[in-house]
């Protein structure tokens, strides 16, 4: 029997995440013509949902064969389909050509259609969906035009590449003694391959903000950025900066602070993607967080100069950063493993000098073999915090190379920094013990 209560509550959703999507397009009236609105959208949703509705419930609503009225789902989508191209050729007639709004017509009959199947929550993360990429039109148009041509097919090659892929490393089953390759093993492609991309996509997204609001952030806010794509070419590219305008050198040396601090996060961050029992991340978080609270501290009581000056990076969604760091991940990786079978869990402290080139190919190689039991969480987390220590002293020498009178403005707080990491590192490895 139909449950009236319910038939109404859906029905009410229904009329919702249409209407959300209809008041947007409502609300942009005054720059773009309007054909299709707060009634048209509802209306369409509530058609999925009847549709949808009577093709669940045809036979408790006594309607003879009632099942075969799920066909009716699948007829009115061609309907909307052919309402939509309507709908475009009109918007085309009157000189306002684009498919943003009949595509939406399309996906928001979708909506009606998840709700008629019971599929709530669904509907509703898929019209809030539509409802953001349409309300930030322009702020999506100008975000793709920080992109040149070069960057913007370099994403689409790494994109590509990275679809195709994937599917095959789940596919990979290698005789011994190569099984280590193998999923759930100490090296499983899949999983490098997936912590390679996750990587690489906070980098790019940080990336992204920095050539949106690069300049209007300022060095020192820029700074903060470039830690999520590379700390090390954020205190090279600000180290620059300052070495062709002295005046900049305590900015500079702000900035990679607040790169300095983000790197902890982002750490952090990929910890918990390598190890999601995050049993190495709950070590590790208390201690992370901290050395990322006193570094912004360090940075922000710096008196600095506002600039205009952009940091310069490169775009990490490409082929050859992300090969280049995925090289150096398995690479660790490798290494961990060997000195594991060769010396014990407890020489692989010695790969925390990897931090001289990459703290995160070190967390993310720890933390993917504390997952897999080859190490113990504990071991993990002091490696991880040491690779943190030594990237940290590392950016003193990547500064002074570059910048002498920026590695003095910076030597005193980084020094501190670095020794309270290793302070951190001796607190865990005693706690542990």
């Amino acid at each position: 029997m139909v449950n009236d209560i319910e038939f109404l509550y859906h029905l009410i959703i229904a009329a919702g995440v249409g209407a959300l999507v209809g008041v947007e397009r409502e609300h942009h009236k005054g720059d773009d013509v309007i054909i299709a609105g707060i009634r048209t959208f509802p209306l369409v949703s509530l058609l999925g949902f009847m549709l949808a509705f009577l093709g669940m419930n045809g036979n408790a609503l006594g309607v003879d064969g009632g099942g075969s009225l799920n066909l009716a789902v699948l007829i009115g989508l061609p309907i909307v389909g052919a309402l939509a191209m309507g709908l475009l050729y009109i918007r085309f007639q009157i000189g306002a050509p684009g498919l943003t709004t009949p595509i939406a017509l399309v996906l928001t009959y979708i909506s009606g259609v998840l709700v008629g199947y019971g599929l709530v929550m669904e509907a509703v993360v898929l019209s809030v969906t539509i409802t953001f990429l349409l309300v930030s039109k322009r702020r999506l148009h100008k975000f793709a035009q920080v992109l040149d041509d070069e960057e913007l097919i370099s994403s689409l090659q790494f994109i590509t590449v990275a679809f195709i892929a994937y599917p095959l490393t789940l596919q990979i089953a290698l005789p011994a003694p190569y099984d280590v390759f193998n999923r759930g093993m100490a090296l499983d492609i899949s999983s490098l391959f997936l912590i390679v991309i996750f990587v690489s996509s906070i980098s790019f997204v940080s990336f992204l903000l920095i050539r949106w609001k690069g300049a209007s952030l300022g060095m020192k806010y820029s700074g903060l950025l470039g830690g999520l794509v590379s700390s090390e070419a954020a205190t090279i590219s600000l180290s620059n900066l300052a070495k062709q305008k002295k005046e900049l050198v305590t900015t500079a040396a702000a900035g990679i602070l607040m790169a300095n601090a983000t790197m902890f996060v982002r750490d952090l961050a990929i910890c918990g993607f390598a190890d999601p029992s995050l049993a190495t991340a709950t070590i590790l978080a208390l201690p992370l967080v901290l050395l990322f609270g006193v570094n912004m501290l360090l940075g922000l009581t710096f008196k600095v100069q506002q600039s205009k000056a952009e940091l310069e990076v490169r775009s990490p969604f490409s082929i050859g950063p992300a090969l280049k760091f995925g090289a150096f991940f398995v690479a660790i990786s490798a290494v961990d493993v060997l000195i594991q079978n060769q010396f014990g869990s407890q020489a692989i402290y010695l790969i925390a000098l990897g931090g001289m080139v990459s703290s995160a190919a070190v967390v993310a190689s720890v933390s993917t073999l504390a997952f897999v039991g080859t190490i113990d969480p504990g071991t993990a987390a002091v490696t991880a915090i040491l690779a943190t220590a030594i990237s940290s002293i590392n950016k003193l020498v990547l500064a002074r190379a570059t910048c002498r009178d920026v590695s003095k403005a910076v030597l005193g707080r980084m020094t501190l920094v670095a020794a309270l990491a290793i302070v951190l590192t001796v607190l865990v490895l005693v706690l542990r013990i």
